[in-house]
C-alpha cells in the first residue's frame, strides 16, 4: 500500500508544478498588457515559492520511487517464498504418497525382508521361495549383489578362474625348469626346490602339474631310455618319502588310468605306439623304489596273461626285465602263480606269428624262476642299484619310502570307493549298511582261520596276547624252514615296532622249546643280516630278557644262553650284549648264564675267531668296565671254580682259550691288577 500511495503522490506533484507554470505565464502577459510594478513583485515570490514548493515534491517524488522499488524487492521475495512453499508442499504430497503405497506393498506381500545371507523372509520369518519372491529376476539379482538367493564364496568371484590359470602356468614353467635339468649329480638340489614349491603351493596342483610334466616327458610314442625313467622316479620316490605318501599315491593312479585308457581303446594285435610300454615300464620302477608292493604288478601281468595278445607279450617281457627278480624276491608265490598262468595261456596259443614272442617270454620266465641274471639279454641293473644305494642320503632324518600296499582294483574303484590309501581321505568300504560290508565277511572269516585250530591253540597256550603276536608265531610255525620263516616276517614290515614283537615272539619260543633250538636263533641271525632294524630289536629283547633272568627256570636260562651264544658265533650280536649284566652284583642265575655263554664262545673251532669277537670290545672307550668286569670273571669263576664245570669240557683247552682272551681284552687304559 505505500508503494502505491507513493506513485498517487507522484503524479499530483508533476499536476502542480504543470499548473504553476501557466499560472505564471498568464500573469507575465497580464504584466506586459498593463499590470503594475506591484504585481510584478508578488509574482516573483510566487514564483520562488512554487519553485521551492516544485523542488520539495521532487524530493518527495524520489523518496517514493525508492520506497516503491523496496516494495517490489519485498513483493520478489514473497513470491519466491510462495514458490518454495508450493515445492515443499507437493515433496510433501509424494512422501506421502509413496508411504501410503509401501503401506499398501506391506499389506498385500506380507511384510518381506532379507537376512545377512540373501535370504528373502516373510514377516514371520520363513525362507521364501526364491522364484515366488523375486520372480525371473531372482536369478540376476543373485548374481548382481542385490536380493536373491545366497552364493558360496567359490563361485563369487568369477575373475579367479583366470588368476588360477596363470598361477598354474607360472608354477609349470618353474617346475619345468627343474626337470629339465634333472640328473643324478644335481637330484638333492632339484628335489630340495620342487619340496619348496610344494610347501608355497597346493600339494594338488603341485601333483597335477608334476604328473603333467613328466608324463610329458616319458609317455611317448617312442620308447624311453630306461635311465630317464629311473631318475624321474626316483624324483618321485623322495618327494614320496619327504613330502608324503599322496604324491607316489596320485602317480599311480594316473599311471593307472591312462594305461587302462589307452589298453581298452587300442587294438592290442597290431598296435605299435610305445605309450603302454612306457607306463609298465614307470610302474615297474615305482615299485623297485618300493613306492608300490607287488600286488600291483602281478595284478597288471594278470591282467595281460589273461588276454595274451601280441602287445600283452610285449608289456610283460618289459615288466620281467625290469623288476622280475625283485617280484621273485618279494612275493614268490604270486611269481610261481603268474608262470602257470603265461604257461597255459602260451599253450592255449596256436598263433604261428608270436610262437617266437612267446618262447623268449617262457626263457626269462625261467631265467627269473631260476635267478639267473646271465640269461636275460642287455640286463644291467648296477645303475638302479647305485641310485637305490644315493636315494637313502636324500631322505630326511625320519622320513622314509612308505610302501602302498594297494591292487590294481583298488584303484580302478577308487572314484567310488574312496582311496583308503591316502590318510583322511573318503573310504565307502567299510561303512555300517553298506553292501560291501556283507560281502566282506567271509574275507574276514577266511582271514581269522587262515590258520590252523591247533596253531591258534598254541599261540593262546604260549600266552600271545595281541592279535600281532598270534600272527607272528603262526607264521613261524608254519614255516618250513628258517628261510621261509624269514620271508613270511620281512613281509610284515618294520612299521609300528614290529621288528620288536617278531624277536620278542622268537625268544619267547625258543625258551619254552624242551630242548634248545637253534632254529629261532637262526631266524634272528637272517633277519638281523637285512635290516639294521631287526638287530636292534633282538639287543633290547636280550636285554629285557637278561634283567629278568632271576625268574628263570634252569631249562630256561640255558636256553637263554645257547641263544646268546649262537648269536656271538655268528656274529650278529657283539660279546658286549652282556655289558647289561652287573658284574659287581653277581647273582647265581648270571653266574650260569655267563659260565654257558662264554664256554661256548671260547671252545669254537678256530682260535681266529676266537679273537675277532674280543678284540671286538678291545678298543672301546665306554667298554672299559665291561672288559675288566669279564677278565675277572673269566680268571675267578672259569678257572678257579672248574668243578662247577661240564664235566665234557676239555679244561686244558678252555684254559688257554682263556689266557688268549684275557691278552685280546687288555687295552692300555686298563687297571685292573690280577
Amino acid at each position: 500500500m505505500e508503494a502505491v500511495d507513493g506513485e498517487e503522490k507522484e503524479d499530483d506533484d508533476y499536476d502542480l508544478s504543470v499548473v504553476d507554470d501557466d499560472d505564471v505565464s498568464d500573469d507575465d502577459d497580464d504584466d506586459d498588457d498593463g499590470g503594475g510594478e506591484d504585481d510584478s513583485d508578488d509574482g516573483g515570490d510566487e514564483i520562488d515559492a512554487a519553485m521551492q514548493d516544485s523542488d520539495d515534491g521532487g524530493g518527495e517524488i524520489d523518496e517514493a520511487m525508492q520506497d516503491s522499488d523496496d516494495g517490489e524487492d519485498e513483493i520478489d521475495e514473497a513470491m519466491q517464498d510462495s514458490d518454495d512453499n508450493v515445492e515443499i508442499e507437493d515433496d510433501a504430497e509424494e512422501d506421502y504418497a509413496s508411504d501410503d503405497k509401501e503401506d499398501g506393498e506391506d499389506a498385500d506381500g506380507g511384510g518381506e525382508w532379507e537376512d545377512i545371507y540373501g535370504r528373502k523372509r516373510s514377516r514371520d520369518g520363513a525362507i521364501l521361495n526364491d522364484n515366488a519372491a523375486s520372480g525371473t529376476g531372482g536369478a540376476n539379482a543373485a548374481t548382481s549383489g542385490g536380493g536373491g538367493k545366497y552364493i558360496p564364496p567359490a563361485l563369487r568371484n568369477t575373475a579367479a578362474s583366470s588368476n588360477k590359470k596363470k598361477e598354474l602356468e607360472r608354477l609349470a614353467k618353474q617346475v619345468k625348469g627343474n626337470l629339465n635339468r634333472l640328473a643324478e649329480s644335481n637330484m638333492h638340489s632339484i628335489a630340495s626346490q620342487i619340496e619348496g614349491l610344494y610347501g608355497n603351493n597346493s600339494r594338488n596342483d603341485m601333483n597335477a602339474t608334476l604328473w603333467t610334466l613328466v608324463s610329458a616327458a616319458v609317455v611317448g610314442p617312442s620308447l624311453t631310455p630306461e635311465r630317464l625313467v629311473t631318475e624321474y622316479t626316483m624324483l618321485v620316490a623322495i618327494l614320496h618319502a619327504n613330502i608324503g605318501s599322496e604324491v607316489g599315491a596320485h602317480f599311480l593312479e594316473e599311471i593307472v588310468k591312462q594305461f587302462n585308457s589307452i589298453y581298452s581303446s587300442t587294438n592290442l594285435a597290431a598296435d605299435s605306439d610305445k605309450k603302454m610300454d612306457n607306463l609298465v615300464l614307470l610302474l615297474a620302477y615305482h615299485f623297485n623304489f618300493k613306492i608300490v608292493s607287488s600286488a600291483l604288478m602281478f595284478d597288471l601281468m594278470n591282467k595281460m596273461a589273461d588276454s595274451f595278445t601280441t602287445k600283452d607279450i610285449e608289456l610283460i617281457l618289459i615288466a620281467l626285465r625290469s623288476c622280475g627278480f625283485s617280484l621273485r624276491k618279494e612275493d614268490p608265490v604270486g611269481m610261481k602263480n603268474l608262470i602257470l598262468r603265461i604257461k597255459n595261456a602260451a599253450t592255449a596259443q596256436q598263433d604261428g606269428e608270436n610262437s617266437t614272442r612267446v618262447q623268449f617270454m617262457l626263457d626269462i620266465l625261467m631265467a627269473v624262476k631260476n635267478n639267473n641274471v646271465n640269461k636275460i639279454p642287455n640286463y644291467d641293473p648296477s645303475h638302479f642299484d647305485h641310485l637305490k644305494k644315493t636315494l637313502k642320503s636324500f631322505i630326511r632324518e625320519g622320513k622314509f619310502v612308505t610302501e602302498l600296499k594297494i591292487g590294481l582294483k583298488d584303484i580302478e574303484e577308487a572314484e567310488t570307493r574312496g582311496r583308503w590309501w591316502i590318510v583322511g581321505s573318503f573310504f565307502a568300504g567299510n561303512l555300517v549298511g553298506e553292501k560291501r560290508g556283507a560281502e566282506a565277511a567271509p574275507t574276514t572269516t577266511e582271514n581269522t582261520h587262515e590258520f590252523s585250530e591247533k596253531l591258534m591253540r598254541m599261540a593262546r597256550k604260549m600266552r600271545m596276547n595281541t592279535d600281532s603276536r598270534k600272527n607272528i608265531f603262526c607264521l613261524i610255525m608254519s614255516s618250513e624252514d628258517y628261510i621261509d620263516a624269514t620271508m613270511r616276517l620281512t613281509k610284515l614290515g618294520t612299521k609300528n615296532q614290529t621288528e620288536r614283537e617278531v624277536m620278542f615272539v622268537l625268544l619267547e619260543c625258543s625258551l619254552k622249546e624242551a630242548n634248545f633250538n637253534p632254529f629261532y636263533s637262526q631266524v634272528a641271525i637272517k633277519l638281523s643280516s637285512l635290516d639294521r632294524r631287526y638287530k636292534i630289536a633282538n639287543q633290547f629283547s636280550l636285554w629285557d630278557k637278561l634283567k629278568q633272568s632271576a625268574g628263570l627256570k634252569e631249562v630256561q636260562l640255558n636256553h637263554l644262553a645257547k641263544f646268546i651264544s649262537h648269536l656271538v658265533r655268528e656274529k650278529s650280536q657283539s660279546i658286549s650284549v652282556l655289558r647289561i649284566i652287573e658284574f659287581a652284583e653277581m647273582t647265581k642265575p648270571n653266574v650260569k648264564l655267563l659260565r654257558t655263554v662264554l664256554c661256548d664262545v671260547l671252545l669254537l673251532e678256530k682260535e681266529e675267531d676266537v679273537r675277532t669277537i674280543f678284540q671286538g670290545v678291545a678298543g672301546v672307550e665306554n667298554l672299559k668296565l665291561f672288559r675288566e668286569g669279564l677278565r675277572l670273571f673269566l680268571r675267578h669263576f672259569l678257572l678257579k671254580q672248574k668243578n662247577k664245570l661240564d664235566p665234557s669240557i676239555n679244561f686244558q683247552a678252555l684254559e688257554n682259550r682263556v689266557k688268549s682272551a684275557e691278552l685280546y681284552l687288555t687295552s692300555p687304559g686298563s687297571s685292573l691288577k690280577l
